[in-house]
């Protein structure tokens, strides 16, 4: 009865344990359920786009003359090679005859022993006297010899007369002798060959003259070349220039031809400059000269100027388009002679000169074009491309470089209306990103590229 009565109150404790947790669980939901209720709604995030920060320029079109640029390397326009025009020892040389010096047109080089040409000057001299007294004589003998001539020419005629009357009394009638005959036939034949031989020395005399005279002008002729070897043995400056080689010394022999030093005339300087076809006809408008002076007409008025490229010291000197040097077709490049001349840095005396060996920028004027745009250099990116701001997102267009004006570029492309080009540096930009314009900047105004048109060196 116990053990029944333990059952049963077991039983009756589990029910009550069951219902309570029930009862616990419940109020939980219940009280999670209130606070659900009771807590207020959470505000949605906004969904905020993301969008770039820039400064921008308007498009603003003007009208800017096409500058084709070119590279070449400056050399003097006259450069010689200074060589004697005799052989012989160097007896005197200029101190200031080294690399680098310079010398004054009409100054000793260097001076050559004249011994041996004086001699054959002296040489010369005297045979000039014997073949002009050569054809003196000729010319008295021949004289003489047309004197004799004449009086031969009538004792003959009187012996041959003599002759035949002798012959005919003997042969007729038999009068005289047969020795007085003979001894008038010998008489008679005997100036007859007297007369042939003076008459063939007669006729010899003016070949005689012409061969003395051709003798007396080869002596002369020596004379001349004697004389002038004397004063070749004086070498001096063709033009004022500088050294730039040099190889003799004092006491040493030097022969005919063998380059002595080299001389260049500093004060006219030529860069050869390589175009290509558009950049030759379409941006400069070279065309065909019509009075056959040459390739194309009118290239001293085409404005130039020429830079040199030396670090960060350059020069801008006005520079003349000389010529047109010649056309490769392989490459389709047209090649212009630019001359700077030393008188036109008397407008830049700031500038340094344009030497011998530098390489140099040549900027050609070519035609005006009429919807160039001006930007700041670094607006242009490496691969002649600008960033836009277009309906206020970033658009990349492809542009072509018209000149270029100290920091600033004019440039040509497909430009819309109310276009505006950015000008802070991006770094590989998200095409049609949004953007937000914080400033906009006006162009500065154009200014001319200072070109100088000077004299034709």
């Amino acid at each position: 009865m116990k053990k029944k009565k333990i059952m049963i109150q077991l039983s009756i404790r589990g029910m009550l344990m069951s219902i309570l947790c029930c009862l616990v669980v419940a109020s939980g939901i219940t009280g999670m359920s209130l606070l659900a209720v009771a807590k207020p709604e959470a505000p949605q995030q906004a969904n905020i786009k993301k969008s770039l920060s820039v400064t921008a320029i308007p498009v603003i079109k003007q009208e800017a003359a096409v500058l084709v640029t070119g590279y070449g390397q400056a050399v003097p326009v006259h450069l010689m090679e200074i060589s004697p025009q005799v052989s012989g020892t160097i007896l005197e040389k200029n101190k200031t005859l080294e690399q680098g010096g310079r010398v004054a047109q009409g100054e000793l080089l260097f001076r050559l022993d004249a011994t041996d040409f004086k001699i054959e000057a002296e040489k010369a001299a005297i045979k000039i006297k014997l073949q002009e007294n050569q054809v003196a004589q000729l010319r008295i003998s021949l004289e003489k010899d047309d004197g004799r001539l004449a009086s031969v020419i009538q004792n003959t005629l009187l012996s041959k007369a003599e002759f035949s009357r002798l012959k005919n009394l003997y042969d007729r009638d038999r009068v005289g002798t047969l020795s007085g005959v003979e001894q008038a036939e010998q008489s008679y034949n005997s100036l007859l060959d007297t007369q042939k031989n003076l008459e063939k020395t007669i006729a010899l005399y003016p070949l005689q003259i012409i061969e003395a005279q051709n003798n007396l002008s080869d002596a002369r002729s020596d004379l001349k070349t004697a004389r002038l070897n004397v004063n070749r043995c004086v070498i001096i400056a063709p033009f004022s220039g500088r050294v730039t080689e040099e190889s003799i010394e004092v006491g040493t022999y030097i022969t005919l031809g063998t380059a002595a030093l080299t001389l260049a005339d500093d004060r006219v300087i030529e860069i050869q400059v390589p175009l290509s076809d558009k950049e030759a006809f379409e941006r400069l408008g070279l065309r065909k000269d019509t009075n056959n002076k040459s390739w194309f007409s009118n290239l001293q008025k085409i404005d130039c100027q020429v830079e040199t490229m030396t670090g960060k010291v350059t020069a801008r000197v006005p520079g003349i388009v000389h010529r047109t040097v010649k056309y490769d077709p392989s490459s389709r490049t047209l090649y212009l002679a630019v001359r700077v001349n030393r008188e036109a840095l008397a407008h830049t005396p700031d500038a340094i000169p344009v030497m011998d060996g530098m390489f140099c920028k040549v900027s050609i004027r070519g035609n005006p074009v009429s919807d160039a745009v001006k930007i700041p250099g670094s607006a242009l990116n490496s691969d002649n491309t600008v960033y836009l701001a277009r309906n206020n997102r970033l658009t990349t267009l492809p542009v072509v470089q018209i000149m270029e004006e100290g920091d600033a570029l004019f440039i040509s492309g497909d430009f819309e209306p109310l276009d505006q080009i950015i000008t802070t540096p991006l770094t590989h930009p998200i095409e049609n990103s949004l953007l937000v314009i914080s400033e906009t900047k006006k162009p500065s105004k154009k200014t001319e590229y200072a070109f100088h048109t000077g004299d034709t060196p």
